[in-house]
């Protein structure tokens, strides 16, 4: 059945999945390294790397920043502001949360995966996606099987869930951020490319993150950073910041904002198994059972493209 799926598609699809893992990594393994640290000024710091990193393609695509349509501007403004600054600070804040143990990890992960509600709403409305009724079943078993995944092995009822716990509202901002960010990041590359626009959306967040911590936090904190932190800073620009982004705005101008943000549903896939890779813990029945439905759900949507 999947013989004559789109080799191009395929590789967009895995591009994508590539980029949610990066991601996961950083936020299970290597952010959680920071928790004593002001969350904005780590925001600002790892920003600023990547948009010094990217600089040159400020200058190659000036004409194309200038020429850009107001609709345009305003997405950039949107992706600028929600992923880079409200997004990254809100996750960074729930993950520091949940290393102090006021929250489980968990916690953070299931109202982090309403951001493909907030992504599939926003791309039929705004960007006028009008996909099929299969598409959006399996994009519903594909949003189950990640909730199932993140809290399968913790007895909680989601709706047990306090949304004004601090973790858990941090958690939840992010998701709209990220989940509507997708949208407007897709409407950005088709304007002005994906080496541009990833440039451009971290100068801005930079610029906007320096602001932040201008009034809200102290600027000299980052003196206690040690050389495993500077490390740590570097590795995420290279992985799961500007290089993830990088990858997944080139394949986001070949792909949906709906099919991308189903795909991203590999955060929690990943997350399970760096758990298990770095911290001994296995995987239990329902987990592995969903993990199998979610990958299962992958592939329908690729063969649901296939067909429209």
């Amino acid at each position: 059945m999947f013989l004559n799926i789109s080799k191009s598609f395929l590789i967009w699809a895995l591009a994508i999945l590539f980029a949610a893992t990066l991601w996961s990594l950083d936020g299970t393994i290597i952010r959680p390294n920071f928790y004593e640290f002001p969350a904005i000024n780590i925001v600002f710091l790892e920003h600023l790397f990547w948009a010094i990193l990217l600089s040159p393609f400020l200058f190659w695509g000036w004409n194309r920043i200038r020429s850009m349509w107001k609709k345009s501007f305003a997405s950039m403004l949107w992706v600028s502001f929600f992923w880079g600054l409200v997004g990254t600070l809100m996750i960074t804040e729930a993950y520091f949360a949940a290393f102090r143990w006021e929250t489980t990890f968990a916690t953070v992960i299931i109202l982090q995966k309403l951001q493909p509600f907030f992504a599939l709403f926003l791309a039929a409305i705004i960007l006028k996606e009008r996909l099929s009724k299969w598409f959006y079943a399996w994009a519903l078993i594909a949003i189950f099987s990640g909730y199932m995944i993140a809290y399968g092995s913790l007895g909680k009822d989601i709706f047990s869930l306090n949304i004004f716990h601090s973790a858990a509202f941090y958690a939840f901002v992010a998701a709209f951020a990220f989940g509507s960010s997708t949208v407007f990041g897709k409407d950005l590359v088709s304007h002005l490319g994906f080496r541009v626009s990833t440039a451009l959306r971290f100068t801005c967040t930079t610029i906007l993150a320096g602001i932040a911590v201008f009034f809200l936090s102290d600027f000299w904190a980052i003196q206690a950073l040690t050389v495993f932190h500077w490390q740590l800073l570097v590795l995420i620009t290279f992985t799961s910041g500007a290089g993830a982004l990088f990858l997944y705005y080139f394949w986001l101008k070949k792909i949906t904002a709906s099919n991308a943000t189903i795909f991203e549903l590999a955060w929690p896939l990943s997350g399970i198994f760096f758990d298990w890779y770095f911290n001994g813990n296995i995987l239990n029945t329902t987990q592995i059972i969903f993990s199998c439905i979610l990958l299962v759900s992958f592939f329908m949507i690729i063969e649901e493209h296939k067909k429209k």
